[in-house]
């Protein structure tokens, strides 16, 4: 089964590299040859979220949309289309709706409320060439929807009744936690960070609840992905350029993770994926109470769950003062990654939804949902 696989994203990127590529070798040996198009290169990609360079994002973005409408020409050799997200960043679903067209079905994966208006500070310029409404067009046309969780699957069950909840997932043999050698007890401890440019402002929110925490139990903050200079008065900051091939090494480094986020609809289309990454290594995680993070998270047991400030420093000073804890958690929360959220439990489910697509179609849901 040839699968041409569509992402705005490079591999760099990693809704394309979870949600896509590493599912790779599994699928090949199930019988599937997938081709990732992605619609930024590596380089594009590596400019699309810094502030200003208007002229240039322009020009390349022109380029890349006239290449991406050139693949139309090729796409007939093509069983299927693995659409994550979008074809073109912007604008109407013109590509989505020529393959269609051209009845080729499409299966089609997202892990953010992307029908929600949101842009990134460095694109904010441009948010009205931003068309959510292209969301519920795209689910109409598909032949089978995957999305990351159930917040997700409610909006796209209005437009499509072939919806799948697959959350994201990590291979295991590759997040795995790094032997430890015994504790040094006058060690200075790693709380971490890792994110990217749209998602640092949580943790600019945190600053002071981190600060607050830092005055009493001493510890060096690292963080990588923030995309600018991090400058956090009254923090013991490392930063760490981030680099695909030390990805799970970055993670190894860590010896508390936090995930912070506002609680608000954007948020509840989050995957929870950062915590799942550290629990996989090992790593405790104290992760904002809000969306899927309450389904990862058995708060006490496997990390901790945070609503208010108080909670944020009574729960991140607990995992610092108490190592017998942080391996407690660490282990427990190794073991709920390997049950749920590795990629030997969801491949199976990636396969068995591409190999269904190709049956009869499934009829929309009648018109009366959200646009």
């Amino acid at each position: 089964m040839r699968v041409l696989a569509l992402s705005p994203i490079p591999e760099e990127g990693a809704g394309c590299r979870f949600r896509i590529a590493q599912y790779l070798p599994y699928l090949r040996d199930a019988g599937f040859d997938v081709t990732i198009s992605s619609f930024y290169t590596p380089e594009f990609f590596q400019v699309v979220y810094r502030r200003g360079h208007y002229g240039k994002k322009a020009a390349l973005f022109l380029v890349h949309a006239w290449r991406r409408f050139q693949e139309l020409f090729s796409v007939a050799q093509y069983d299927l289309v693995w659409l994550y997200r979008e074809a073109i960043p912007l604008g109407p679903p013109i590509v989505e709706s020529l393959i269609a067209r051209r009845g080729i079905p499409i299966v089609y994966d997202f892990d953010d409320a992307i029908f929600l208006s949101n842009v990134s500070e460095a694109n904010r310029a441009i948010s009205f060439l931003k068309n959510t409404s292209r969301v519920s067009r795209i689910l109409r046309q598909s032949r089978r929807v995957v999305v990351g969780n159930e917040f997700l699957a409610r909006y796209a069950r209005q437009f499509n009744n072939a919806v799948t909840v697959i959350p994201t997932a990590v291979d295991t043999t590759r997040f795995q936690p790094q032997v430890r050698v015994a504790e040094d007890p006058n060690r200075r401890l790693v709380v971490g960070w890792i994110g990217s440019p749209t998602t640092f402002p949580y943790l600019e929110a945190l600053a002071g609840v981190l600060r607050e925490v830092a005055a009493v139990h001493p510890f060096t903050l690292k963080v990588s992905g923030a995309g600018r200079p991090v400058r956090f008065p009254g923090l013991t900051v490392e930063e760490v350029p981030w680099a695909l091939a030390d990805e799970v090494s970055l993670f190894n480094t860590l010896d508390i993770g936090v995930y912070p986020l506002t609680d608000d609809d954007w948020s509840k289309g989050k995957c929870g994926f950062k915590a799942i990454q550290c629990m996989a290594c090992g790593v405790p995680v104290v992760a904002a109470a809000v969306g899927v993070n309450r389904e990862i998270i058995e708060d006490g047991v496997n990390s901790f769950l945070a609503s208010t400030p108080a909670e944020w420093v009574a729960k991140l000073s607990r995992l610092l003062t108490d190592p017998g804890l942080r391996a407690r958690m660490a282990t427990a929360g190794r073991a709920t990654i390997e049950q749920r959220y590795s990629l030997k439990v969801t491949a199976p489910q990636i396969a068995a939804v591409l190999t269904s697509a190709l049956d009869r179609p499934v009829a929309p849901p009648r018109p009366g949902g959200l646009a």
